[in-house]
């Protein structure tokens, strides 16, 4: 899909953060984008900023864990606007701490948001990218999907199942002759968009820039990227699994600061969205 001018392109959890940057790298490019996120003053805000910039942006409340409430937003889209040609499903939570210092609930809600998200709003858009004569998807995995992380062990393993599902669509499609929509993971590690204030990168490994990654998720599509991992070391990661043996890799991975890059997680460093009185706020809904 190397010309984005005039597509569809819906981003879930782009109220702020990586997905509002996404939004603005693609609606530059011409194309027609749909913001969604479960905070409404997110989506007015984020869809007023970039209409002020003289881009086709439009915004939806939508909760990605409710599919009632996503069939709602397609058929409003489908209303308003049309079918859309590129899903980006950016969506999630994180919470860190050791496992047993985490509430259950967060750890459910941790799956919900991350892993059931995606799911449930692929399986409800999935027919308007089948019936595109091309369409694309993009799953915000993490390089956390391809290694375990201590102090964030519901965080990984949701972003290991969502791993799993890009390439398994991805499979499936070719499997069924239906190359015509293409599949992408994402998978960088730490992000700077204040979601993980607190922690400390692996060795070598800086902290990315929400604009930087954009624009990389932008040429991911154009060019039919089936995984893109971010920043270099991280792509190493799949080699370093099948070639090291498993205490060799662990210790590698130690060395690194990995193991301990979750210790001084404190949350969101800007105001949270609003939660219901019965959640904490040390798990914060987020825009990648």
């Amino acid at each position: 899909m190397k010309n984005l001018k005039n597509k569809r392109v819906l981003i879930t959890g782009a109220g702020r953060g990586l997905g509002f940057e996404t939004a603005k790298a693609f609606a530059r490019q011409g194309a027609e984008v749909i913001i969604t996120d479960i905070d409404t003053q997110s989506v007015e805000d984020a869809v007023f900023e970039l209409q002020s910039l003289a881009l086709k942006v439009f915004g939806f409340v939508m909760d990605v864990t409710d599919p009632t409430d996503v069939e709602r937003v397609r058929d409003g889209i489908h209303a308003e606007h049309g079918p859309i040609d590129v899903l980006i499903n950016n969506a999630g939570i994180v919470s860190g701490g050791s496992f047993l210092d985490v509430p259950l609930e967060k750890h459910l809600m941790t799956y919900e948001v991350n892993s059931l998200g995606p799911v449930i709003v692929t399986y409800a858009f999935l027919p308007d990218l089948m019936a595109q004569p091309e369409a694309h998807i993009v799953c915000l995995a993490s390089a956390s999907s391809m290694i375990p992380l201590p102090g964030g062990a519901t965080y990984a393993s949701s972003k290991w199942a969502v791993l799993g599902f890009t390439e398994s669509l991805r499979a499936e499609f070719e499997h069924q002759g239906n190359e015509h929509v293409g599949v992408t993971a994402i998978c960088p590690s730490y992000i700077n968009t204040g979601m993980f204030d607190g922690v400390k990168p692996p060795l070598l490994v800086g902290l990315l820039t929400p604009q930087w990654l954009a624009a990389k998720i932008v040429r991911c599509v154009q060019k039919r990227k089936e995984k893109f991992c971010a920043p270099f070391l991280v792509g190493l990661i799949p080699i370093a699994k099948v070639t090291w043996p498993r205490f060799a890799f662990r210790a590698l991975l130690r060395g690194l600061g990995v193991f301990c890059g979750m210790d001084k997680w404190r949350g969101h460093k800007q105001t949270p969205q609003p939660v219901p009185a019965e959640e904490e706020p040390d798990v914060i809904r987020y825009a990648g």
